[in-house]
């Protein structure tokens, strides 16, 4: 080719020269924000396991003192008055019976 036609045009070289320069740069940064976005999702995955192990701990807390409170209103209203409840003796025999059954 003469030299005229190539006046004022980039050579191919520079042009496919320069793309994978700016491929190289824009897949650089890609798996930089990638890497980010990985590290931010773990820690408020993290984050969130924790916050839910102490407001499980915290409900079963809570859970069991209301137990506790509720049980401490009965035996001071009647504190004398403690009823053992007995089976009927049917049920007591079909529970035996079970047992029985149930070791086989």
């Amino acid at each position: 080719m003469s030299e005229k036609k190539l006046d004022g045009k980039i050579p191919l070289e520079s042009v496919l020269l320069k793309f994978k320069e700016n491929n190289k740069k824009f897949r650089d940064n890609l798996e930089r924000e990638e890497q980010g976005e990985r590290i931010e999702t773990l820690d408020s995955i993290t984050n969130d396991i924790k916050a839910t192990k102490i407001s499980t701990t915290l409900k079963t807390n809570q859970f069991i003192n209301e137990i506790k409170g509720g049980l401490g209103d009965k035996v001071r209203s009647n504190p004398n008055g403690i009823k053992f409840i007995k089976k009927k003796w049917y049920k007591r025999f079909g529970d035996y019976m079970k047992k029985i059954f149930t070791k086989f």
